[in-house]
């Protein structure tokens, strides 16, 4: 699996996309910020489409719509390994201890987390 690298503006940029499936330049712009200029959201997708997580096809007019090539799962999967990694020591059953500490979890996830535990897993 490719090892997802992205900014915290990349992210935001990419959840807007994940959320709606495709948008323009302006759509995400006014998203995440209005007030960032338009060449500036317009670089950070381009820069997104270069890495390969974003593509577009043609609207109307001169406009591109973006949407996202890559799932948000597999961006998930890299940003919690990498926190699992660096901030865990690699151990996740310090990351479960985390969540399940700090997070007030409710009895039907508890379960839900339990038939996970239960499950074989295949090891990477």
């Amino acid at each position: 699996m490719t090892d997802l690298r992205l900014t915290q503006r990349e992210l935001d940029i990419m959840s807007v996309l994940w959320e709606l499936g495709e948008a323009t330049v302006y759509e995400v712009r006014d998203r995440i910020d209005p007030d960032l200029a338009y060449t500036s959201v317009s670089s950070m997708i381009r820069m997104l489409e270069i890495k390969g997580y974003v593509s577009h096809r043609r609207g109307e007019g001169k406009t591109h719509v973006y949407f996202p090539v890559i799932a948000a799962e597999a961006a998930g999967e890299t940003a919690l390994r990498r926190v699992l990694n660096k901030i865990y020591g690699g151990s996740p059953i310090k990351l479960l201890a985390h969540l399940v500490q700090q997070k007030r979890l409710s009895e039907k996830e508890l379960a839900r987390m339990r038939e996970l535990l239960k499950k074989p897993t295949k090891r990477r």
